[in-house]
Protein backbone atom coordinates (compact mmCIF):
# COMPACT_ATOMS: atom_id res chain seq x y z
CA UNK A 1 0.00 0.00 0.00
CA UNK A 2 1.07 3.25 -1.21
CA UNK A 3 0.32 5.55 1.73
CA UNK A 4 2.24 2.81 4.09
CA UNK A 5 5.20 3.52 2.02
CA UNK A 6 5.86 6.74 1.90
CA UNK A 7 4.70 7.17 5.77
CA UNK A 8 7.14 4.48 7.03
CA UNK A 9 9.67 6.19 4.64
CA UNK A 10 9.37 9.72 6.35
CA UNK A 11 9.18 7.99 9.79
CA UNK A 12 12.61 6.34 8.97
CA UNK A 13 14.04 9.51 7.92
CA UNK A 14 12.89 11.42 10.64
CA UNK A 15 10.17 13.78 8.90
CA UNK A 16 7.12 15.03 10.85
CA UNK A 17 3.48 14.56 9.05
CA UNK A 18 0.04 14.74 9.28
CA UNK A 19 -1.80 12.17 7.33
CA UNK A 20 -5.29 13.12 6.45
CA UNK A 21 -7.71 10.27 4.83
CA UNK A 22 -10.43 11.74 2.58
CA UNK A 23 -12.82 10.59 -0.42
CA UNK A 24 -10.65 10.72 -3.51
CA UNK A 25 -10.07 13.79 -5.29
CA UNK A 26 -8.45 14.58 -8.55
CA UNK A 27 -8.23 17.87 -9.00
CA UNK A 28 -6.00 20.56 -7.05
CA UNK A 29 -9.12 22.30 -6.51
CA UNK A 30 -11.06 19.50 -4.51
CA UNK A 31 -7.90 19.19 -2.98
CA UNK A 32 -7.94 22.64 -1.48
CA UNK A 33 -11.95 22.47 -0.71
CA UNK A 34 -11.56 19.22 1.13
CA UNK A 35 -8.53 19.45 2.97
CA UNK A 36 -7.69 22.79 3.94
CA UNK A 37 -4.87 23.86 6.34
CA UNK A 38 -4.28 27.04 7.19
CA UNK A 39 -0.80 28.14 6.75
CA UNK A 40 -0.31 25.35 4.01
CA UNK A 41 0.54 25.80 -0.02
CA UNK A 42 -1.60 23.13 -1.82
CA UNK A 43 0.45 22.33 -4.69
CA UNK A 44 0.03 20.44 -7.86
CA UNK A 45 2.56 17.87 -9.42
CA UNK A 46 2.63 17.34 -13.02
CA UNK A 47 4.74 14.64 -14.82
CA UNK A 48 6.20 16.23 -18.15
CA UNK A 49 8.63 15.55 -20.70
CA UNK A 50 10.82 17.24 -23.32
CA UNK A 51 9.01 16.96 -26.66
CA UNK A 52 12.13 16.45 -28.61
CA UNK A 53 13.94 13.97 -26.08
CA UNK A 54 13.01 10.95 -23.60
CA UNK A 55 13.73 12.96 -21.05
CA UNK A 56 10.95 13.11 -18.24
CA UNK A 57 10.47 15.63 -15.46
CA UNK A 58 8.39 16.17 -12.40
CA UNK A 59 6.83 19.54 -11.79
CA UNK A 60 5.48 21.03 -8.60
CA UNK A 61 3.67 24.17 -8.88
CA UNK A 62 1.63 26.15 -6.27
CA UNK A 63 -2.21 24.77 -7.50
CA UNK A 64 -3.55 28.24 -8.71
CA UNK A 65 -0.15 28.79 -10.84
CA UNK A 66 -0.87 27.87 -14.08
CA UNK A 67 1.50 25.58 -16.20
CA UNK A 68 3.94 27.35 -18.86
CA UNK A 69 5.18 24.49 -20.82
CA UNK A 70 7.66 27.03 -22.52
CA UNK A 71 8.75 28.47 -19.78
CA UNK A 72 9.20 25.62 -17.53
CA UNK A 73 11.39 23.54 -20.48
CA UNK A 74 13.69 26.82 -20.82
CA UNK A 75 15.12 25.84 -16.86
CA UNK A 76 16.38 23.03 -18.43
CA UNK A 77 17.14 23.77 -21.99
CA UNK A 78 14.53 22.09 -23.59
CA UNK A 79 12.22 23.90 -26.01
CA UNK A 80 8.44 22.99 -24.67
CA UNK A 81 7.14 20.07 -22.60
CA UNK A 82 4.25 18.34 -23.05
CA UNK A 83 2.25 15.59 -20.34
CA UNK A 84 3.52 12.31 -20.17
CA UNK A 85 1.09 9.57 -20.90
CA UNK A 86 -0.80 7.90 -18.49
CA UNK A 87 1.22 5.07 -19.57
CA UNK A 88 4.36 6.32 -19.37
CA UNK A 89 3.58 8.14 -15.75
CA UNK A 90 2.79 4.35 -14.30
CA UNK A 91 5.79 2.58 -15.95
CA UNK A 92 7.97 5.13 -14.22
CA UNK A 93 6.17 6.02 -10.66
CA UNK A 94 3.47 3.28 -9.87
CA UNK A 95 0.63 6.10 -9.95
CA UNK A 96 -1.87 7.34 -11.86
CA UNK A 97 -2.60 10.68 -12.77
CA UNK A 98 -4.37 12.67 -9.44
CA UNK A 99 -2.15 11.07 -7.34
CA UNK A 100 1.42 12.35 -8.44
CA UNK A 101 3.66 13.66 -5.98
CA UNK A 102 7.03 14.41 -5.12
CA UNK A 103 6.51 10.94 -3.00
CA UNK A 104 6.14 8.92 -6.69
CA UNK A 105 9.86 9.18 -6.60
CA UNK A 106 9.97 6.32 -3.92
CA UNK A 107 8.53 4.43 -7.06
CA UNK A 108 11.19 5.53 -9.55
CA UNK A 109 11.72 3.01 -12.14
CA UNK A 110 14.40 2.67 -14.76
CA UNK A 111 18.13 4.01 -15.51
CA UNK A 112 16.98 7.39 -15.95
CA UNK A 113 16.05 9.68 -12.98
CA UNK A 114 13.73 12.33 -13.19
CA UNK A 115 14.78 16.25 -12.19
CA UNK A 116 12.03 17.94 -10.07
CA UNK A 117 11.31 21.46 -10.97
CA UNK A 118 9.51 23.09 -7.94
CA UNK A 119 8.43 26.58 -8.22
CA UNK A 120 10.15 29.14 -5.14
CA UNK A 121 6.93 30.00 -4.17
CA UNK A 122 6.85 26.06 -2.87
CA UNK A 123 10.55 25.67 -2.03
CA UNK A 124 10.36 29.22 -0.03
CA UNK A 125 6.45 27.97 1.96
CA UNK A 126 6.59 26.97 5.48
CA UNK A 127 4.35 23.80 4.76
CA UNK A 128 3.25 21.79 2.46
CA UNK A 129 0.71 19.07 1.19
CA UNK A 130 0.82 15.75 -1.31
CA UNK A 131 -1.06 12.65 -2.12
CA UNK A 132 1.01 9.81 -0.57
CA UNK A 133 0.77 8.75 -4.18
CA UNK A 134 -3.09 7.82 -3.44
CA UNK A 135 -5.65 10.63 -3.82
CA UNK A 136 -7.67 9.19 -0.73
CA UNK A 137 -5.32 10.57 1.37
CA UNK A 138 -3.44 13.62 2.22
CA UNK A 139 0.09 13.95 4.16
CA UNK A 140 0.73 17.70 5.31
CA UNK A 141 4.67 18.77 6.27
CA UNK A 142 7.10 21.26 7.04
CA UNK A 143 9.12 22.54 3.65
CA UNK A 144 11.94 21.54 5.56
CA UNK A 145 10.55 18.06 5.91
CA UNK A 146 9.86 17.58 2.16
CA UNK A 147 14.11 19.11 1.74
CA UNK A 148 14.89 16.47 3.93
CA UNK A 149 13.18 13.76 1.87
CA UNK A 150 14.40 14.86 -1.43
CA UNK A 151 18.01 15.32 0.13
CA UNK A 152 17.44 11.51 1.05
CA UNK A 153 17.13 9.81 -1.98
CA UNK A 154 19.40 12.31 -3.88
CA UNK A 155 16.48 13.85 -6.13
CA UNK A 156 18.18 16.69 -8.38
CA UNK A 157 16.26 19.85 -8.15
CA UNK A 158 15.80 23.07 -10.24
CA UNK A 159 14.11 26.03 -8.66
CA UNK A 160 11.44 27.65 -10.96
CA UNK A 161 9.84 30.94 -11.28
CA UNK A 162 6.72 29.35 -13.10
Amino acid sequence: MMIKKVTDYLSRIGVEYQLIRHQAVVTTEESRRIIHVEGCMSCKSLYVKDKKSDNFYLVVLPFDKRANMRGLASYVGCAKFEFATEEKLFADLQVHRGSVSPFAFLNEQGEKRAPLLIDAEVWNSTKVKFHPCDNTATVILATDGLKKFLKSIDKQIVIVNA
